[in-house]
């Protein structure tokens, strides 16, 4: 039994963080101590210490979740080739969210009983996993959503590595330096492929406005009075009753591919509307949508929700659309051990929609992710248990933070790299590798209507292989 000693200031939030790093993380089962100390102490042995800088749970209380508890920046960088710990790390050079100056000498500093390390590794996966900043900070975009831009990690440019799970390798090459015996939880790598169904089918559902809309876009936008004509073609095959030959309906291809790969995909519905333009023109009671859901559980693959746009601030309207696909499921025979799914629009607040979600009794959220920035938004590429900040209190609820998203790179209006093929393939890989490197979870999501292009599909292709 490994023991860890904290002071006593901010128990419930250092006992969820030390819950998610020993047990979840690491597999390990400790006991917890609260007393006088100055900093955390961890005991791999009992007469042997691992002295851990304590600053963010130092925090005054009249500063908590307030811009003064923010990490000062710039931040101070810690050379790891110049100390004789080997952990693995995406580089040597290690940004310090929250500790000490690693210029000064007792920074870090290790004997035959003692380590004291100036990384405050606790403080800073709870500052990341609980999405700290986003309560502190007021910065918000058009559609209300914190972005990648005000985030620390944007701002420090280590987005795309998973900073905790740095962190976390850091801290266990220490333990092993103590006691080379001890064993932690094993991983595999593994893909996590989901598919946000905002528009199941382009002309199953819709009227001869949004048809004159697409020819004009094909016309004066595109350029191209061919496929207005394949658009007005399509509509009328489609209407008639020859479903399987409307653009978005790529549910079997995208099924195919996956099991090609030995992957489970994991389709998120529309179950009501909030909003006229944003939320889809499907209704999941459709005898059309009930059939899909009905495919997709036959052949394997997760069903779960995606909530429609102003759902992210009322917990009465998430948890009435989740009654609803539970509903619709029980009565097409699809039963699943697991609910989860995604916010529609990657629209959150810290932390009312981990409650909402929790407090609804799914199982698990995939949205933490920046539309406009690929990468680690909670810093870690683990699932965890998640935390409320406002009420102190741990949840049920389980975090799969998404890392790439599709439109992120392909989009105008956001990254916009879509035409340098190689360069969406090679920026994706990297996030990947980094996943690989960890032995954590390459979260993905790409939406059914973007595998009408062939481009996009190839590209798809290339990174789920």
């Amino acid at each position: 039994m490994i023991v860890v000693k904290i002071p006593d200031s901010y128990e419930k939030e250092r006992r969820y963080i030390l819950a998610v790093i020993f047990g979840e993380f690491l597999g390990l089962e400790i006991q917890v101590e609260v007393g006088d100390c100055k900093n955390t102490i961890v005991l791999p042995q009992p007469d042997l210490q691992i002295e851990i800088a304590d600053v963010l749970f130092a925090t005054p209380i009249s500063q908590w979740l307030q811009p003064e508890s923010l990490p000062s920046q710039p931040l101070k960088i810690w050379d790891l080739d110049r100390t004789n710990i080997r952990a693995m790390t995406v580089t040597s050079q290690v940004p310090i969210i929250y500790g000490e100056d690693p210029a000064r000498a007792d920074f870090f500093t290790q004997s035959e009983a003692r380590t004291y390390l100036g990384i405050d590794i606790f403080g800073s996966a709870f500052f990341m996993l609980t999405r700290y900043e986003e309560v502190a900070k007021p910065d918000r975009d058009p559609i209300d959503r914190f972005p990648a831009t005000a985030s620390l990690a944007y701002q420090e440019d280590f987005l795309t590595r998973p900073i905790i799970n740095e962190y976390l390798e850091i801290l266990w090459a220490c333990m092993l330096h103590f006691n080379p015996s001890l064993k932690r939880k094993r991983r595999e790598f593994q893909m996590v492929v989901s598919h946000d169904v905002d528009e199941p089918f382009r002309y199953a559902f819709s009227g001869v406005r949004r048809l004159i809309k697409r020819c004009a876009g094909d016309i004066y936008r595109r350029h191209s009075p061919i496929l207005a004509a394949q658009s007005i073609l399509q509509a009328i095959q489609v209407k008639s009753g020859n479903y399987h030959l409307d653009p978005c309906n790529t549910f079997d291809l995208i099924m195919d591919i996956s099991e090609k790969n030995n992957i489970k995909s994991a389709f998120y519905f529309i179950a009501d509307r909030t909003h006229k333009t944003f939320d889809g023109d499907y209704s999941i009671e459709h005898p059309l949508i009930r059939d899909l859901l009905r495919r997709i559980h036959e052949r394997g693959h997760e069903i779960g929700l995606h909530t429609s746009y102003h759902t992210y601030q009322n917990p009465a309207q998430t948890k009435k659309e989740f009654d609803i696909l539970q509903r619709v499921c029980t009565e097409e025979g699809i039963q699943q051990q697991n609910w989860g799914g995604r916010q529609h629009c990657l629209r959150w607040e810290t932390p009312t929609t981990f409650q909402n979600w929790n407090d609804a009794r799914l199982d698990y959220d995939s949205t933490l992710y920046f539309a406009d920035a690929i990468g680690f938004r909670c810093g870690v590429c683990y699932e965890f248990t998640t935390f409320n900040l406002k009420t102190r209190m741990q949840l049920k609820l389980k975090e799969r933070s998404l890392t790439v998203m599709e439109c992120t790179l392909l989009d105008e209006r956001y990254s916009n790299v879509g035409s340098d093929h190689i360069h969406v393939i090679s920026t994706i890989a990297n996030i990947k590798k980094s996943c690989k490197k960890f032995e954590g979870d390459f979260s993905i999501l790409w939406h059914n209507n973007r595998f009408i292009s062939s481009r996009e599909v190839d590209i798809y292709e290339n990174v789920i292989s």
